[in-house]
């Protein structure tokens, strides 16, 4: 039996011409660095670069690289532009922060949904997690964060903020970027650092069900406050499924100072 190469070819480049152009543009890019043009380790041209090789503005780009980012091929930081960590898709989903801007940048590249809040009166185990006290009344915000409208969900989040941010809680669901920024900007806190604690834990039932999973998944849980001078802003539980997210980051070593 033989194969007809030319029709494989020519139903395999028809197939790569389909679609919206930023997913063309995606398939192609992917296609090259499964061949190894663009090796592991490597920076991808710029959003500029690529946009004038492809004849196509920056967000059509923008969007290609996301896909890319979702699939699993590469990983973008700002100010380190494009960097590819894989010859093949994968499901996982990676973060790697150095910056308060390149938590803004993960909230804005990818879709919150706010599924409900409520009052909560916090007990000694809550309070001393999210950094209140014990008997305070804060508000709980609970939504899914997704990579794209249809796309898949990345991690369940509950959000618990103080009761004097009340009036700001309603605008959450229509707010396009985090949480943390709406509240830093409307009540001119600036926030001086984020702390940050993960966790290895079974997820809870009603979470698991959201995200489709059985009872008794196991979830790697981020929580996250961000601090000002004064008291907590924000503190966040992320819970993401087990297998499905790398956390990154850096530790250099730190210069010693000259007497």
């Amino acid at each position: 039996m033989t194969r007809d190469t030319g029709t494989a070819s020519k139903t395999s480049a028809a197939a790569a011409n389909t679609g919206p152009r930023y997913l063309r543009i995606q398939r192609m890019l992917a296609g090259r660095i499964e061949s190894g043009a663009y090796p592991v380790g490597s920076l991808m041209p710029t959003e500029s670069d690529l946009g004038e090789e492809f004849a196509t503005s920056r967000f059509t780009v923008r969007e290609a690289l996301r896909c890319l980012t979702e699939d699993g091929y590469v990983e973008r930081r700002q100010g380190m532009g494009t960097r590819v960590i894989s010859l093949r898709p994968q499901r996982r989903y990676h973060q790697s922060f150095e910056s308060l801007q390149e938590l803004f940048q993960v909230a804005v590249d990818t879709t919150m949904v706010v599924l409900g809040d409520q009052p909560v009166v916090l007990d000694g185990e809550l309070a001393e997690r999210v950094g209140g006290r014990a008997g305070e009344r804060w508000i709980r915000i609970d939504g899914v964060r997704w990579t794209a409208p249809g796309g898949r969900p990345i991690c369940y989040i509950q959000s618990y903020v103080p009761e004097r941010f009340e009036a700001l809680v309603q605008q959450f669901a229509e707010h396009r970027g985090p949480f943390f920024d709406l509240l830093e900007r409307r009540s001119g806190a600036a926030i001086e650092e984020v702390q940050q604690e993960i966790r290895a834990v079974e997820m809870p039932l009603a979470i698991a069900r959201q995200l489709g999973l059985p009872a008794g998944a196991a979830s790697l849980q981020l929580l996250r406050r961000y601090v000002t001078a004064g008291a907590i802003l924000i503190a966040s539980f992320n819970w993401h499924i087990a297998g499905e997210m790398t956390y990154k980051m850096r530790i250099r070593r730190g210069r010693q100072q000259p007497d």
